[in-house]
């Protein structure tokens, strides 16, 4: 169990980690309490509450046939995506590990959440397929959303409109592609 810590706001604030939930779950104290604080006065604290990671195909090299390497050069982005212009400007640190399962590809995601991912970034990443080899590239992310905790009314609710991604750093590669829904294993 968390220790509560007492604060200006009227109620204790558990020591809590980051949760990485499997769907989006609904909207209160327990789930706030595992999501990342981001923003906080004497009336409303904001969290960003993760849900639903996967992976996402962004590229495919198809050299059965071929005698040669072929390499590929592409743009991948990482860091926060929302449907709006939220600005988050994460001052509290959090660390996220999970495992994420997709077909018969696990992939583990460890994440720190800092004041880098404030903004998307984008950088070249170079893959290479070797002579009669097929290769499908994944990126990992995470769905976001932002919770709101109104203090004096000690209600919490999702705030319609901040729906996200997270594009992690993490990719991988498969020699098939990867289909299916993507589950969490502890």
């Amino acid at each position: 169990m968390a220790e509560a810590k007492p604060n200006v706001f009227r109620e204790p604030v558990p020591t809590a980690e980051v949760t990485i939930f499997q769907d989006c779950p609904g909207a209160s104290k327990d789930v706030f309490d595992q999501s990342v604080l981001f923003q906080q006065d004497a009336q409303v604290r904001r969290a960003l509450t993760l849900y639903a990671p996967d992976l996402q195909n962004i590229g495919c090299i198809d050299n059965t046939g071929s005698p040669a390497t072929t390499t590929y050069a592409k743009s991948v982005s990482t860091g926060f995506t929302t449907s709006t212009t939220t600005q988050l400007s994460i001052e509290v640190g959090a660390e996220v590990s999970i495992e994420v399962v997709k077909a018969s590809l696990k992939v583990g995601f460890s994440v720190s959440f800092t004041e880098q991912y404030s903004k998307v970034t984008t950088q070249t990443m170079t893959f290479s397929v070797g002579p009669d080899k097929k290769a499908y590239t994944y990126q990992g992310y995470i769905r976001t959303v932002i919770i709101r905790h109104d203090t004096s009314a000690r209600t919490y609710a999702y705030e319609a409109g901040t729906e996200g991604t997270f594009l992690t750093e993490v990719l991988t590669t498969s020699p098939v592609p990867v289909i299916g829904a993507a589950t969490i294993r502890a």
